[in-house]
């Protein structure tokens, strides 16, 4: 452990720390001594025990507002989410709806064709219904009438 000398409030304060916390108990500090000196210059010089109190609950206050804010930002990350999850599913869904809009296209197409063979089949028979319908009828009346 290292002894780090600290100034808050225009008072140096000696702190132990491990080698790989003195940079972050600087800048703790720093925070501690500008919410300090902020105090300081508005209510005037206090006795140690209430700046320190004051600044505490300065910091205390902002680090609320940043805990709030967090839990806000983590709910709309993960309303998000979810709604990103809902587009995949709504993007699968699409993709095989329009794959079965294919097929069901194709299907039709196949069904049209075999209804155009089916319907050119019937034409030709109804042609060849009539032709053998006027044949009949030419025949008939080629014949002398008996009755």
């Amino acid at each position: 452990m290292t002894e780090l000398e600290i100034s808050i409030g225009g008072r140096i304060f000696s702190v132990a720390c491990d080698n790989e916390e003195q940079e972050k108990v600087r800048e703790a500090a720093a925070l501690i001594n500008e919410e300090a000196d902020s105090i300081q210059s508005q209510l005037g010089r206090l006795p140690e025990s209430k700046m320190l109190l004051l600044s505490a609950l300065m910091i205390a206050d902002r680090l609320v507002d940043v805990e709030t804010e967090s839990k806000v930002l983590k709910e709309k990350s993960e309303d998000l989410s979810d709604l990103k999850n809902k587009n995949q599913e709504l993007e699968q869904r699409k993709n095989a709806l329009q794959s079965d809009y294919k097929k069901l296209e194709s299907l039709v197409e196949k069904m049209l064709a075999k209804l155009e063979i089916v319907s050119n089949f019937s034409d030709k028979k109804s042609d060849i219904f009539l032709a053998d319908e006027n044949s009949t009828q030419q025949i008939e009346t080629d014949q002398p009438k008996l009755f």
